[in-house]
């Protein structure tokens, strides 16, 4: 009996479905490798440490000055790392400090690995060696780049550039020859500026320099405004009046002195002259002699006694040459004393 060729194939085709049907759960195309793929050859394993590896591929190639060298054989994750394990061809030298990229052929292309070899080339990487997190860079994403365009149209940037030439075109003048003298000046100052860049390195320098000696001095400037510094300033214009007083005082002791300093040498031949006439030699120094003494003594037991309490007793007052029992005469002696007579 002959089989038809429908027949044949649903025959071939109700094995294979049942295959794929019990199991389908637990295949991973990742887990294997497409035909032309991978590294032919012997091979040795190369460690990279990425920050992320959210988009890389399975079986993602790794390339060398633009040759696939190998291709990537899986993904671990570490505490602070993702790492990639791949297989390098045997042939191929991979050198210390190789730095290992995640690039894009196309905007929209796969990624694959790029290995970018130091200039001045280092030992070469052995079998199980690793190119640390600090080599490697995981490069920007499609999705991120897509994200920030998004971003930046949807957020309003657009508008607000478009609206930032709207305003410059209002600024400049309505006549274009205005617009290129403007230019022109601008040009002219440019060329200017760029004609004195050294004054200005060195006012940078001078202003960077001043800006370090502020920075060394801070807790002293930090002083100067200070509520403290603020009452002693309130304190100078007094403090400096005292100061001028002193000076104009001193001035005027000065100016006496040198009236006094050039008759000194007089005034010490007439105390010597005056001297024994106010005091006679004596034992003590704190005992006075001579006129000086009679002055001390007269002084303190007449004069002070009698300004003190005047010892003074009047008794009567009498009209001299006046008789006794003449009432007239008295009367007339005693007019003129007043004053009444002549």
């Amino acid at each position: 009996m002959k089989l038809t060729r429908t027949r044949l194939c649903s025959l071939v085709a109700a094995p294979l479905t049942a295959l794929f049907v019990l199991t389908g759960c637990g295949f991973d195309p990742s887990d294997h490798t497409m035909p032309g793929a991978g590294v032919r050859g012997p091979t040795y394993r190369l460690n990279l440490e990425f920050e992320s590896l959210l988009s890389l591929p399975a079986g993602a190639d790794v390339r060398s000055g633009g040759v696939t060298v190998g291709a990537l054989d899986s993904i671990s994750l570490e505490p602070d790392s993702a790492v990639a394990h791949i297989d390098v061809r045997e042939s191929v030298v991979v050198p210390a400090g190789t730095r290992a990229e995640l690039r894009q052929t196309t905007v929209l292309g796969d990624i694959y690995i790029a290995l970018l070899p130091p200039a001045d080339g280092g030992q070469p990487l052995g079998d199980g060696d690793t190119i640390p997190i600090q080599h490697t860079d995981p490069g920007p994403q499609i999705e991120e780049m897509l994200e920030r365009i998004a971003t930046f149209v949807n957020g309003g940037s657009l508008v607000r550039l478009q609206d930032s030439i709207t305003r410059l075109n209002e600024i400049l003048p309505a006549d274009p020859a205005e617009t290129r003298m403007l230019a022109a000046a601008v040009a002219t100052d440019v060329n200017q500026a760029a004609a004195g860049l050294d004054q200005l390195d060195r006012l940078m320098a001078a202003t960077d320099d001043l800006t370090q000696r502020l920075h060394a001095a801070r807790e002293e400037v930090g002083f100067l405004f200070s509520d403290v510094a603020r009452q002693r300033l309130d304190r100078v214009p007094y403090f400096m009046d005292a100061v001028l007083n002193t000076v104009i005082d001193a001035n005027t002791m000065v100016t006496g002195l040198e009236w006094l300093i050039p008759r000194l040498p007089h005034i010490n031949e007439n105390l010597e002259t005056i001297a024994p006439l106010l005091r006679d030699p004596s034992p003590s120094a704190h005992e006075l002699a001579g006129n000086a003494a009679d002055l001390m003594a007269l002084v303190n037991d007449e004069l002070l006694p009698f300004l003190l309490g005047p010892g003074v007793d009047i008794r009567s007052v009498g009209i001299a040459g006046a008789g006794e029992g003449d009432p007239a005469k008295d009367g007339l002696v005693l007019l003129r004393m007043i004053g009444a007579l002549p």
